[in-house]
């Protein structure tokens, strides 16, 4: 069946949906249940009444008379609008006004309409009401309704007006506050969620020595050293170096978090890409951080004056070692790092290690008898032999000034392995070379050489402490050799921190 909307001027009909929208149909009320509803609707429809009544009189068009949903304060009657709103008077002009056939007019049982009363027949009851009654009242009532809802409507107009400023001016203090807590969030701590507090307190067993090399004690005293805060509860109020590039993000870093980042990239050589992850910046601001604080580990690192007196050393030397050679303070290796083939025949050629058949760089290290690091030399290319790297480097030099100062003594003596042909160089210095003989040797140099052999291990092992990190454990990149030998020497000299070098 088809709903109509009967309000005037109305356009609602279901047969064009498009029209509708969400409007909904909600049926005339019926004379003979509720006549005083009724007439009542009829007045505020603002359709004639003779027109309504009588399609209202016929019981097949009644039950199908509607008013839709846009009439009504809630879109539907409630208890607190049951009826619709009152039709404009501009409404009520369009509509046109219904005339009366002249046949209708002539006929007996049809009076014309007076000011005495109405009668409706429906369904064989006849109904009689006082027509000016009804019709004052209703008028009364719809022009105190008009009023209110004219007054309503003002009243709602200017407390719209005052509620949408207040919203204007909440949503933008709303904004202010988030575009502070943005800010906030960008340069606050917890920005960089890898602190070195979270990678401690991690349920994985000893996390923080694996992921650094360190114990978290001994990189609260690395802090130290490097003139860092020791707890995250310390004010930062002293910047020991100045990175080379400043952002927001270097800026406001916390410098233990720097430092964290570096020990991650030395022990574990994670990629910028995941450090950069790790602690929420971009890769520019991990390299800048990285070769930045490479340069101020260098300096500060290559300052440090690592080899002891002699006094010193010989206190600290393991029994079975000072009972064999109690004036051998110090042993020397070459070890070799790999790098990737360089573009160049000179490179490749100068960099091709005869006893490791690909690419490397050479460097010599002196350690006590106990294996902490007393000396590095810089990275020489793989071809230059052991002999050649021992004159090259500055060692000669550092052991004049040693015997100079009384940090050595003539007649102490150095450790080396078969293949070091120094002992000339040595003695021209005024000490000795303990160097296991060569093939063919008498049974007295055959125990020297085991005995040789069994304390030269403590440089090995000092060098295998140095090639945890992994920064240089692996094959060096072409990109990284201009900064190779500062990060050489600052891992060398950071595993003299660690615990298996520095204790008793």
């Amino acid at each position: 069946m088809v709903k109509r909307c009967t309000y005037v001027a109305c356009n609602a009909d279901s047969r064009y949906p498009e029209r509708l929208g969400n409007t909904q149909f909600h049926p005339f009320p019926k004379p003979a249940r509720n006549l005083v509803k009724c007439i009542k609707w009829i007045s505020l429809c603002g359709r004639p009444q003779q027109q309504l009544c009588d399609r209202l009189r016929n019981h097949s068009t009644a039950k199908h008379i509607y008013v839709c949903s846009k009439h009504f304060v809630d879109g539907r009657p409630t208890p607190a609008h049951p009826d619709p709103l009152p039709a404009l008077i501009d409404d009520c002009s369009k509509s046109q006004t219904v005339s009366v056939s002249p046949r209708e007019g002539l006929r007996d049982d049809r009076k014309p309409d007076s000011a005495e009363n109405i009668r409706c027949d429906l369904q064989g009851d006849s109904i009689v009401i006082k027509e000016e009654m009804v019709a004052e009242s209703i008028m009364e009532e719809s022009a105190v309704v008009i009023k209110m809802e004219c007054t309503d409507d003002q009243s709602q107009t200017e407390e719209t007006q005052v509620e949408l400023e207040r919203l204007k001016t909440l949503l933008a203090l709303k904004e202010k506050e988030n575009d502070l807590l943005r800010e906030k969030i960008q340069t606050h701590q917890a920005l960089y969620p890898l602190t070195p507090e979270t990678v401690n307190n991690s349920s994985v067993p000893n996390y923080f020595k694996y992921c650094t090399g360190f114990t978290y004690d001994e990189f609260n005293e690395l802090c130290r050293f490097f003139s860092l805060p020791d707890n995250e509860a310390v004010p930062q109020t002293h910047i020991p170096f100045t990175c080379d590039e400043l952002n927001k993000h270097i800026r406001h870093m916390p410098l233990r978090q720097q430092f964290l980042l570096v020990l991650l990239k030395l022990r574990q050589n994670f990629d910028l890409e995941e450090l950069a992850f790790k602690f929420q910046i971009d890769m520019q601001s991990v390299r800048t951080l990285f070769s930045s604080w490479i340069d101020f580990m260098y300096d500060r690192l290559g300052n440090l004056s690592v080899w002891p007196h002699r006094d010193i050393i010989a206190e600290n030397m393991p029994d079975n070692y000072k009972a064999e050679f109690p004036t051998t303070f110090a042993i020397l290796n070459c070890t070799e790092i790999k790098i990737e083939k360089p573009s160049s025949l000179l490179g490749q050629s100068q960099t091709c290690s005869n006893r490791k058949s690909t690419n490397t760089l050479k460097s010599l290290i002196a350690c006590d008898p106990h294996g902490s690091i007393m000396f590095v030399s810089t990275l020489y290319t793989g071809s230059i032999s052991d002999q050649e790297l021992f004159r090259r480097c500055e060692i000669k030099d550092l052991l004049k000034g040693l015997l100079q100062c009384g940090h050595l003594k003539r007649g102490d003596g150095l450790m080396v392995e078969k293949g070091f042909l120094i002992e000339k160089d040595v003695k021209e210095l005024g000490l000795q070379l303990n160097i296991p003989p060569f093939a063919h040797m008498p049974v007295p140099d055959v125990q020297i050489a085991k005995k040789i052999a069994k304390h030269k291990v403590h440089v090995e092992r000092a060098i295998a402490n140095v090639k945890k990190f992994k920064i240089v454990s692996g094959r060096i990149p072409n990109y990284m050799l201009e900064n190779i030998n500062q990060i050489w020497l600052v891992v060398c000299m950071l595993s003299n921190f660690q615990q298996h070098s520095i204790q008793a």
